[in-house]
């Protein structure tokens, strides 16, 4: 299935970290203004998250260090996306520093935001 995904992440649109509850509140809100004319946008799987990781392609986050993520998003992300898998209290978020997953809580929001994703129809 070919994607389309948002060149801007949650942190560079808000310049606010957010834990998983309060991106679903902005995806909600892109969605609402039909952002890019389409009103499907929505937290990334696993594997479309992590397919972004890529050691060929170096980038910045909002820090100035390195992260692997395409040259396409621009500098200044927040490095990390929050994906929509669950697991009881936590969910899966990629780093894009080092390509490690991790399970934080959905509360947290150190360093955290989400890139949305859609399907190309």
């Amino acid at each position: 299935m070919k994607l389309i995904w948002k060149k801007t992440d949650s942190f560079q649109d808000t310049k606010k970290w957010q834990n998983w509850f309060k991106c679903q509140d902005y995806t909600e809100i892109t969605n609402i203004q039909r952002f890019a004319g389409s009103d499907e946008w929505r937290y990334p799987n696993e594997e479309e998250a992590w397919s972004l990781f890529d050691l060929g392609n170096k980038n910045t986050d909002k820090y100035g260090d390195e992260i692997y993520l395409h040259s396409i998003f621009g500098p200044g992300s927040g490095g990390t996306t929050w994906t929509i898998e669950e697991k009881d209290s936590s969910a899966l978020v990629v780093q894009y520093e080092d390509g490690v997953k991790v399970w934080p809580s959905k509360y947290a929001n150190m360093n955290m935001c989400v890139r949305l994703v859609r399907n190309l129809t």
